[in-house]
């Protein structure tokens, strides 16, 4: 080891560094060690890299698959999609930003342009860490924008904001809600148009290969009022509530999912408005994904109102699409019906609305992304106590996209 401790040049080595090396290179029994050894303990300290902050943004348009959302009367709709993420990795957070925001183009072979956007469809703000989560949504979504916006079908007949904290404890899951939501957005005179400010709180269990269970009670203050064919709203009927929702949720894998509710909700009237107000409002909704690219989509949700009058409204559609992977087309079909009425007769409507698509793609031919669609529709309003505000539409639309212009 004398060959370590002095140098092949004729200048000697400090004590301290004669030390220093000795005390490294020989164990205490004299043995010699490695010199990486060496090399590890006397590298100076480096400081750790500073947190990295990675993020992603997104930005994307789409168009709807509806030809009447694009080339019916007024501006056609595309949406554009926005949003942000990040995450820190020292506390393991994760935060998201998002928005939908519908665009008009009132030329056929225009793009779409922010210039006359619409309000919102949706805003976004979300954060979690350690399984604690926080967050808003805006949301203001109805017929016009259904085939663009995706979600439950709950949540599409939805305008107004959501506030929300959950934290997950095991495989529950507690959340504190606040919202002001306000139903029949597209303000169909078949249905009653009711807004609800409520806070909530909920618990869902997750357990593997089983049901996802939620729980949640809410309690609040409602408004409600009935429309006209015309478009104008009746005095609004004031009531607080509570409410009890149970649902159940399976993801059947690749296969199918479903959705079940039960929503069971008392009311009391405010300002002389009917004293109590009983309500059971049921949903179901599945997804089937057969084979040969199939998918079929049927929902329905039963309402049930007991006060002084008896109130009964149901909503059912289904949605069938085929896109064969080689075919180099689509098809899709929808039908849906809604019914409202009362016991005294006052509101006996329904509405039935019917259509049919099909898009063939001419990459072949054309710039690739090019396509020809053709779509027919047939929608009716029938109103029995006032017949005269019945209606009936038949719509068919041809349209040609040539995606390098």
């Amino acid at each position: 080891m004398a060959a370590l401790a002095t140098p092949a040049r004729s200048e000697s080595l400090p004590l301290m560094a004669v030390a220093s090396i000795r005390s490294i290179t020989e164990a205490p029994s004299g043995r010699p060690i490695p010199m990486s050894a060496a090399v590890a303990e006397t590298a100076e300290p480096v400081d750790p890299a500073p947190p990295v902050l990675p993020l992603t943004t997104s930005v994307s348009t789409r168009e709807a698959t509806d030809l009447r959302s694009l080339v019916g009367e007024g501006d056609r709709w595309r949406l554009l999609d926005v949003g942000a993420s990040g995450r820190w990795q020292p506390l393991g957070a994760k935060w998201s930003l998002s928005g939908q925001f519908p665009c008009a183009a009132t030329d056929l072979w225009a793009g779409a342009s922010l210039e006359g956007t619409a309000e919102p469809a949706s805003l976004g703000a979300k954060g979690e860490v350690e399984g604690f989560e926080t967050g808003v949504q805006y949301r203001a979504v109805g017929k016009r924008l259904e085939r663009l916006v995706g979600g439950p079908p709950a949540l599409k007949d939805r305008e107004g904001y959501v506030l929300w904290a959950s934290q997950r404890v095991g495989l529950l899951k507690l959340r504190l809600s606040d919202s002001r939501l306000t139903d029949n957005v597209d303000r169909n005179p078949a249905l009653a148009r009711t807004t609800k400010d409520q806070e909530a709180v909920s618990a869902a269990l997750s357990i593997p290969e089983w049901p996802v269970l939620e729980l949640t009670y809410a309690s609040g203050d409602s408004a409600r009022v009935r429309l006209t064919p015309q478009g104008h709203e009746s005095d609004p009927e004031r009531a607080d509530f509570d409410s009890i929702t149970s649902t159940a949720y399976y993801d059947g894998g690749p296969a199918w999912e479903a959705t079940v509710s039960t929503t069971l909700s008392q009311s009391r009237g405010v300002l002389g408005q009917p004293d109590e107000t009983a309500s059971v409002v049921q949903g179901l909704s599945l997804t089937l994904r057969l084979p040969e690219a199939i998918i079929v989509v049927p929902s329905i949700t039963l309402a049930r109102e007991r006060s002084a009058l008896r109130s009964d409204s149901a909503t059912a559609g289904i949605t069938l699409s085929w896109a064969p992977p080689a075919g180099g087309w689509t098809t899709s079909t929808y039908a849906g019906y809604t019914a409202t009425r009362t016991s005294d007769a006052s509101i006996n409507a329904g509405t039935v609305s019917l259509s049919a698509a099909l898009t063939y793609a001419l990459g072949a031919w054309l710039p690739p992304r090019s396509s020809i669609s053709v779509e027919a529709g047939y929608d009716r309003y029938v109103d029995a106590v006032v017949p005269q505000s019945s209606s009936r539409a038949v719509s068919g639309f041809v349209l040609l996209r040539i995606a390098g212009f």
